[in-house]
């Protein structure tokens, strides 16, 4: 049994290590927190579905539906002494895969050393963005969702691992922390032609975050190699037999960067944010980085400017995403055969199809109506490539790419 696919019997493990030191400290205390949104989302339009992020196996459209947005969470905390604290949080949200194990984000155990210094060790949240370690805690943010041109572009959540934090005080208000982590993930996907497709990474990354009163500023950085096959293995198989090999010997030049073992990822964002209670501003811009043909680099930006009006919040979102693609020429076989010229053309949708091309403006109101509750109302216009940039939408087999699409959403988001 592997550890990545059992995280919940690590933490036992290594909560039963701790028991000893909990037993004769007075300070050991449980508690159960818990948030969650209840939304409904649609578009005008049936031509393409939207989604959150890649992670979830149904979109929205026209019919409206609540799967895009609705989530329920549950966060149990063991403090054992002092130094010692450990984390159980579970989500039920649509999620592709094992529905228990996916949505199971956190399970860790932290050590606080002096000094400033944490060690945590167990599942923990994927850190590559500013808003991380609670994307899925609606109530934090003024947003129905975070922006979707840099935040569905990572559908992960968790990695098995360790991390490190040291904090350091600078000034009589400044606080940087360094954080570097490292880790095993696991992360199952869904895909339009294989299903669900379980893709494994050892990932290593640091993060550097800094707040000064109204201001917090992060820069952080990921370098994950895959070590599974691919989504598109179902093209793989039959091109790497013998007899494409005879009748197309010129792909063999493409085949080797078309795999995605071994290839490597790079992640790297900046965040910026502002809020003094009355206006809040937020801004981040990431860049993702690979050496594999049907992936190619991207960039995303986002920036947010609201203003509250005691328990009412209006906001706007700007938003940008896109990747930096070049057209794949996929070598002619040998022989003009109808089934040879159906892969060639099947290949080359693959490479040439896979760009990201999108901007947005949102705008909205967040109601703070009732102690930890809040109601939120969004609409979103996003432009789309045509045909050539909408992957992070479902498109229909048939259907040509809107140039627009218009995204209508209201939720309740709430704490206890």
């Amino acid at each position: 049994m592997k550890l990545n696919h059992c995280p919940v019997l690590f933490l036992l493990i290594l909560l039963s290590v701790g028991t000893d030191i909990a037993m004769a400290d007075s300070l050991s205390s449980w508690s159960l927190k818990g948030f969650g949104t209840l939304a409904a989302t649609g578009t005008d339009t049936d031509k393409i579905g939207f989604y959150r992020d890649k992670s979830q196996t149904q979109d929205a459209n026209s019919g409206w539906g609540i799967t895009n947005d609705s989530q329920l969470g549950l966060q149990v905390d063991w403090q054992a002494s002092d130094s010692l604290h450990a984390t159980l949080q579970w989500i039920a949200r649509d999620h592709a895969g094992n529905f228990f194990e996916q949505n199971l984000d956190w399970a860790f155990l932290r050590w606080s050393l002096g000094n400033d210094l944490d060690i945590r060790l167990g599942r923990l949240g994927v850190g590559v963005f500013s808003l991380s370690d609670y994307r899925n805690i609606g109530y934090t943010y003024p947003w129905i969702r975070p922006p979707h041109e840099v935040y569905s572009t990572i559908p992960y959540y968790h990695f098995d691992g360790a991390d490190i934090t040291k904090k350091f005080s600078l000034g009589e208000e400044g606080i940087l922390s360094v954080k570097i982590y490292g880790g095993y993930s696991f992360n199952q996907l869904p895909t339009q032609t294989a299903g669900v497709h379980n893709q494994q990474s050892p990932a290593t990354g640091a993060n550097i975050s800094y707040e000064n009163g109204n201001w917090q500023a992060r820069l952080g950085y990921t370098y994950a190699t895959i070590t599974s096959n691919p989504p598109i293995q179902d093209i793989l198989t039959p091109i790497n037999s013998p007899a494409f090999a005879q009748a197309w010997p010129d792909l063999k030049q493409i085949i080797p960067e078309i795999t995605m073992r071994g290839k490597a990822y790079h992640f790297g964002s900046v965040g910026l944010a502002y809020d003094d209670s009355i206006w809040l501003a937020q801004m981040e811009a990431v860049y993702i980085g690979s050496n594999i043909l049907w992936s190619p680099p991207r960039t995303s930006a986002y920036l947010s400017l609201g203003r509250r009006f005691s328990t009412v919040t209006l906001y706007s979102l700007l938003g940008i995403a896109k990747s930096f693609q070049h057209n794949i020429d996929v070598p002619d076989p040998l022989i003009a055969n109808p089934a040879l010229l159906k892969e060639q053309q099947r290949l080359s949708n693959v490479l040439n199809n896979t760009a990201i091309n999108e901007q947005s403006i949102s705008i909205g109101t967040r109601w703070d109506f009732y102690e930890n509750m809040a109601l939120k109302t969004q609409w979103d216009h996003y432009w789309l490539g045509k045909n050539n940039g909408p992957q992070q939408w479902q498109q229909s087999v048939g259907e040509s790419t809107p140039n627009t699409v218009n995204v209508m959403s209201v939720s309740i988001d709430f704490i206890f």
